[in-house]
């Protein structure tokens, strides 16, 4: 039995070697690039009319902050993580004032809400291009002054890597981990332009969110499991039980 890990490369082969970890063989398959976005201005101070405190949905928006000049101020202002692992991303590029919302993107807006009034300042939301729900518009409805600086945006892959191609087409794959819906549209796009399609029938999509999983079966996987929570150590999880059942 073998997985496909669709993340970003680097991220793709840190959770493979996580899996390796729990003797589970898999496979990097990015089917998606973070492309930083340099130019983008960012808050040069936590003077709460500037920025009250920072919002970040994605590890990778931290990522592509390394090197930016405005980094020793924007490590002084609290940051509100959607999750626990970007949250620990954060810190370990040296923010000082980090809160995780442990969940997703309701989770942050109720704990904004329960640790920020509204009226004390501008909150700053560093993303990428594409985000998952309306964060910005939940807040606003609950009266928040926020505002979206883009950081990043993710491109899509053009192929499969072709050790993925090989196993699919060679039924190793069990399962495929899908981290977003734009991943499971792209991973699916691109099995169906490789002539595979038909093959996922007999691959089990291990998808992070509901949101994910409505995108997934479009693709005629032929089992759905989705994760408790939307981190990767409940992913992770989701796919140990998948594998287990499996084998029984």
């Amino acid at each position: 039995m073998r997985v496909l890990v669709t993340r970003p490369t680097g991220d793709s082969e840190k959770t493979v070697a996580r899996l390796a970890e729990r003797g589970i063989d898999a496979i990097a398959a990015p089917v998606m690039a973070i492309r930083p976005l340099p130019d983008v201005a960012l808050p040069e101070n936590a003077d709460p009319a500037i920025c009250r405190a920072l919002i970040v949905t994605s590890a990778n928006a931290i990522r592509t902050l390394a090197g930016r000049p405005e980094m020793a101020a924007l490590k002084t202002i609290p940051l509100y993580a959607v999750g626990d692992h970007t949250a620990e991303t954060a810190r370990r590029a040296g923010f000082t004032d980090v809160r995780s919302a442990a969940g997703d993107v309701h989770d942050l807006a109720r704990l904004l809400r329960a640790e920020i009034r509204p009226g004390e300042g501008r909150l700053v939301h560093l993303s990428g291009r594409e985000v998952a729900g309306d964060l910005a518009g939940e807040l606003a409805a609950a009266g928040y002054e926020t505002e979206r600086r883009i950081v990043y945006e993710t491109v899509a892959a053009d192929a499969l890597p072709a050790a993925a191609r090989d196993a699919l087409h060679g039924a190793e794959i069990t399962a495929v981990l899908l981290y977003s819906p734009r991943s499971a549209e792209t991973f699916g796009a691109l099995v169906r332009n490789a002539g595979l399609g038909d093959d996922l029938a007999r691959v089990a999509a291990v998808v992070i969110s509901e949101n994910v999983a409505e995108k997934a079966r479009a693709f005629g996987f032929g089992q759905i499991f989705v994760a408790e929570r939307p981190d990767e150590s409940a992913l992770i999880a989701a796919l140990e039980r998948f594998l287990k059942q499996s084998i029984r």
